[in-house]
């Protein structure tokens, strides 16, 4: 932990001038933000960050080879060149030992700990993920909890460790244990991102009252329907814009943590929550202890932005210029997506919206987070493949998956709204959302029984580190097509200096469709080998001069690398990232 003292920030206050740094590392005056105490915040977290910068440099993007020593964080170069591979973890439940089989953990058998997680870092580090992250490690409270043991998304303190993560066997501290599966992860070449949440406990309500937002009748402030959570209170005068400076402090204090315990980077969750003055503050403090550390907003586009009670809307944009480096997007509703056209606007407003900030700027591949139904739910292991082949192969998307989705998890609990007589909170009720991960008890390791979606997966992951270059960093090029008038084919190209990927999907997972692909300058004697697995129902290809015609299997993706190296120049629909 970084131990400064009083005494030590009254000396420097004055010896340094308060700086800001922008993502390209450029030095500019500090943010205009108004702080009470005459900016005495704001000169605190930037001088305390001046005194204790880490000498780290940037670093340039890597794939999944281990790391020389010593690591040096480059999660957010992943990020800003579209290279994170990443998969969200609960760790309470990521290698819990379910014995006698009846899916829940109980207080004779083995939860996920931080030590025990690091038994399975190998397996992820071969199904192609170079980053993880990892759901709340603080301690759920326990007054008005939802679960029996209590939501990961409601902490008791940001400040602590969850004690169900602590090998009590082992003599280490929980911070050091914490670091020790942190060092473990970056011995293997995984990142780590923590998860930041955005709310508190009732306890913590109790406990710190100052941090906390009220109605105007006094009453708790709570996000609609989320009744075991209370709002903290990010503002001192909101009609002023002055921040409220202890949860700025508050949250500092998080931040040095996760940075002095080795973590590469923060997901905020619901970053809406937090007015763009906190994150202005907050994120360029990490940014001089550490310029690679990353941030990820749980912000939404504006059409997913109706926003629940008491919480503002949602507007990416402003997230992202205040310095997070990627935000979730909305592909977690491709499955509501009728035709082809919702998903090419999506991927075009997102590059358009690109040029309106610094270059860099991404999205996760959030085809399924933990909010979200299982894909299991919407088209079985053919969806699931359908969805993997897109986060390979789209633009301005670091691909995302959560545990049990490599085996085909549908996160159907069979102890389901069960009354438990073992609970750790003072609620006895088995709550679980139906065909999620569960957040709220102490559950079997995600399983499933398709492992040949993991198959798949890992080779989509493998095959856009081998096609880095046209994949990460080539132009969106929309194609035609003829005869698909439900408009369920997917089809567009991936081009850069010369070398062009054809892309083609039935998003329809129920039935076959046959139409014509326009391919400007594709010749007829081109061959099409799929550079993906084959699953599910086959599809037939016919190529002439021009165009392909294709007849798809159920919900197949597959793509081509084709000789077509002025493809650029003879359509209009060409998108590329800034």
């Amino acid at each position: 932990m970084m131990n400064v003292t009083n005494n030590l920030i009254s000396q420097k206050l004055g010896a340094i001038k308060p700086l800001y740094f922008t993502n390209n590392s450029q030095t500019t005056s500090a943010p205009t933000t108004s702080l009470s105490g005459s900016n005495l915040i704001s000169q605190y977290l930037n001088n305390v960050a001046m005194i204790n910068a880490a000498s780290i440099n940037k670093t340039e993007a890597v794939n999944n080879d281990i790391q020389e020593k010593p690591y040096k964080n480059d999660l957010r170069t992943l990020f800003t060149t579209n290279s994170a591979k990443i998969l969200a973890i609960i760790p309470r439940t990521f290698n819990a030992k379910d014995t006698n089989g009846n899916e829940f953990i109980d207080s004779n058998e083995v939860h996920g700990t931080f030590l025990n997680a690091i038994d399975r870092l190998d397996e992820v580090k071969a199904e192609g993920f170079n980053t993880l992250h990892v759901l709340p490690i603080n301690p759920p409270g326990k007054d008005n909890a939802m679960g029996t043991a209590g939501s990961v998304y409601a902490p008791e303190d940001l400040l602590k460790f969850d004690p169900i993560l602590i090998d009590k066997k082992d003599p280490r501290s929980p911070q050091e244990q914490f670091k020790a599966f942190v060092d473990a992860c970056h011995k293997k070449g995984l990142r780590v991102m923590v998860d930041m949440p955005s709310c508190a406990s009732y306890d913590l309500y109790k406990e710190k009252p100052e941090l906390m937002a009220h109605e105007r009748n006094g009453l708790a402030k709570t996000p609609q329907g989320w009744y075991d959570i209370r709002m903290f209170e990010p503002w001192e005068d909101e009609g002023k814009r002055t921040l409220n400076p202890e949860l700025l402090e508050y949250h500092r204090k998080f931040v040095d943590l996760m940075i002095d315990s080795g973590v590469d980077g923060i997901r905020a969750d619901v970053a809406r929550a937090k007015p763009v003055e906190f994150w202005d503050i907050i994120i360029p403090y990490s940014r001089k202890r550490n310029p690679e550390f990353a941030w990820l907003a749980e912000s939404y586009t504006y059409e997913d932005a109706s926003p629940q009670a008491n919480m503002p809307y949602d507007r990416p944009e402003d997230s992202l210029r205040a310095g997070f480096d990627a935000y979730y997007g909305q592909y977690h509703i491709f499955n509501e997506w009728n035709t082809a056209k919702e998903l090419n606007d999506y991927v075009i407003d997102n590059l358009n919206m690109s040029y309106r900030l610094e270059k860099g700027k991404s999205l996760i591949g959030s085809f399924a987070t933990h909010d979200d139904i299982s894909p299991m739910s919407h088209g079985g292991a053919v969806y699931c493949n359908l969805t993997s082949g897109l986060e390979a192969t789209l633009p301005m998307l670091n691909p995302y998956f959560v545990d049990g989705f490599q085996s085909g998890d549908n996160y159907d609990y069979s102890y389901r709204d069960k009354y438990s007589t073992e609970t750790s909170t003072d609620n006895h009720e088995m709550t679980v959302h139906q065909n999620k991960l569960d957040i709220f008890n102490l559950s079997r390791k995600p399983g499933g029984d398709e492992p040949e979606i993991g198959k798949f997966m890992t080779s989509a992951l493998k095959f856009r580190d081998e096609y880095a270059d046209v994949v990460k960093r080539g132009s969106y090029i929309v194609l035609d097509k003829k005869k698909d008038k439900a408009d369920q084919v997917i089809a567009f190209a991936r081009h850069r200096q010369g070398r062009t990927l054809l892309i083609i999907a039935n998003k329809n997972v129920n039935r076959r469709v046959a139409c014509k692909v326009e391919v400007p300058t594709l010749k007829a004697n081109q061959k099409l080998k799929n550079l993906l697995p084959s699953y599910g129902e086959e599809s037939k290809f016919q190529v002439s001069q021009g165009e392909v015609s294709v007849d798809l299997g159920p919900g197949r993706i597959h793509v081509f690398e084709i000789d077509t190296p002025y493809i650029e120049t003879y359509t209009r629909k060409v998108y590329k990232q800034h």
